[in-house]
Formats: C-alpha cells, structure tokens, sequence
C-alpha cells in the first residue's frame, strides 16, 4: 500500500478548512492511539494546510461552538509579550491546567516572540524585511532546545518555528511547523487566529500586504471528545463567501502607537483610538467581562 508522504490542503480560510480536515479521519489515514490526554485518532501523515485568506479566521460552524473572545485575546496578550495566565484563564479558565507554577505558562508564544531569547524576534524580522525584501532567513524560533527538550512542563511549545517570507507577488508568506496538534481546538480554532494575527501584523509593520499562511503539522490528531464532529460538520454556506462577514483591518497606527494602545487597553481598560482595538476588541473584552458577571 502507498503511504504519501504528506497531506495538503489547500482551502481560503479556516471556516472552510475544518470540515475537509475532519473528514480525513473517516478514512484508513488515521489511527487510533493512547496519549496523556487519551484515546486520539491520528493522522499516519504529516498535514499541511494553506490557507489564501487568512484573515478570514472565524469559525461559524455552530457544532464545533468555537469562543472567538479568547481566541482574538489571546493573540493580542501574545503580541504584548505576555505569559501570564491570569488574562487568558479569564476567558478559557483551562487554561490553568497547563501553568507548571500557576502564574506563568512556560511555552507561551508571544513571551518566546518578544523577550525569552533575550531580544525582540518580531522588531528584528519587520526590520529586516523592511530592508531587505528578499531576505529569506527572516526564521522566527518558539523552541529552546536547552529549555525545552526533556522538560517535564505542562506546557511546551506545539508551533516550534515559523519562516517569514516576501513571495514574488510582493505579499507576506507565513510558514509554521508544528510537532503535534489537536486539529479542532489547536490547528483549526486557536493556531488560525494567533498566526493569521501574527501574520498580519508583521504584513502591516512591514509595509505589505498579507499573503499566505501555511502551517506543517507532523501529528495531527482529534481526541475522542471530537470524533463525532467528522460525521456532524459538512461543507456549507460560508459567510466570507456570502459577504455576510468581513475582515477588517487589524492596524490602523504606527507600530509603536499600535502596541502602546494595546497595552493601555489590556492593562488599563483604557479606550484606544485605533478603529480595530476600539470598535472590535474592546466591545468584546466589555462584553465578555459583562456576560461573565451575569
């Protein structure tokens, strides 16, 4: 029997990508094995997904119930550095389990982004991009081999690097490895917003517009938790497709306003004049905190 190498899909958003990938897994592709966290079906491949527009990065699909409030927060709290695990414990309270320590969470991306390595990986790459077009060792590291390989943490970075790219068309390209992945609640719910954020971020910082974002997982599985999702979820009507979602822009300032306005926000509660941290953020940071206050 042929074994391929690797399974790619190439889909316009995350919305789109979800049922595709599920279906994978009523097929003789997958197996089931034991983990820590139980029974999982796993993909014998490795998967690789494209995605041509990823800023459209909500899910609507009501059987998966996906929480957009902690998935957009979180990427903002990434952008700022953090790793605390206060914030985001406010909107998926989980989230404690994986704190070695009960504060902090060891693996946190952005915290790897901005400062673990001693220096600012993000200011560094739009620096060198803005410079130089062409470069293509622009290589954004989440893993620390010294730190990481054979820690016994709660919490290590699934997402090990990422390679950033100006293609031929002038656009960003961003390319993510990844070393395992829970496809609903990792690849297609919380890694399509954090990295299309990412994305789009560097995109603007850089002066150029968003291209696309690929992400290589060498394991992919689905917990039995999910496995009726593959039979319940089918391709439907998109409203990215229909017009009744669209993007909107995710800077609108200088980097240097952006983030400060971000961390008033955050930190501060403070209103931010930015259109995207004042008219989407904000209301749903308010409405989140409102909902959980009854």
């Amino acid at each position: 029997e042929e074994i391929l190498p690797l399974i790619t899909l190439n889909v316009r958003n995350v919305h789109q990508a979800l049922p595709q990938a599920l279906a994978l897994f009523n097929g003789t592709t997958a197996a089931v094995r034991t983990t820590r966290n139980g029974p999982a079906m796993v993909l014998q491949e490795p998967l690789s997904t494209t995605y041509a527009e990823p800023r459209e990065r909500v899910l609507f699909w009501p059987e998966r119930d996906a929480n957009p409030f902690f998935h957009l927060l979180e990427a903002c709290w990434m952008l700022q550095g953090r790793r605390d695990v206060n914030f985001v414990a406010r909107f998926a309270s989980n989230m404690r389990s994986f704190s070695d320590n009960g504060e902090t969470l060891h693996g946190a991306y952005g915290h790897r982004w901005i400062s673990y390595f001693g220096f600012d990986q993000l200011t560094k790459i739009i620096g060198q991009l803005r410079a130089n077009p062409e470069d293509r060792r622009c290589v954004l590291s989440m893993w620390d081999a010294a730190g990481d390989l054979g820690r016994p943490s709660k919490d290590l970075p699934c997402n090990t690097h990422a390679y950033v790219q100006v293609n031929g068309a002038g656009q960003l390209d961003l390319m993510v490895c990844n070393r395992s992945n829970d496809l609903v609640w990792g690849a297609y719910g919380a890694n399509a917003v954090h990295f299309s954020v990412l994305l789009e971020y560097l995109a603007t910082c850089i002066g150029v517009p968003v291209g696309t974002y690929t992400q290589v997982s060498m394991n992919t599985h689905i917990y039995e938790r999910h496995w009726g999702l593959r039979t319940q979820l089918q391709l439907g009507p998109d409203p990215y497709v229909t017009g009744e979602a669209t993007p909107r822009p995710l800077m609108s300032l200088p980097k240097e306003k952006w983030d400060g306005e971000l961390e008033g926000l955050l930190t501060l509660g403070l209103t931010p004049t930015d259109p995207f941290l004042r008219d989407i953020v904000q209301p749903m940071l308010n409405a989140w905190t409102i909902f959980k206050e009854g």
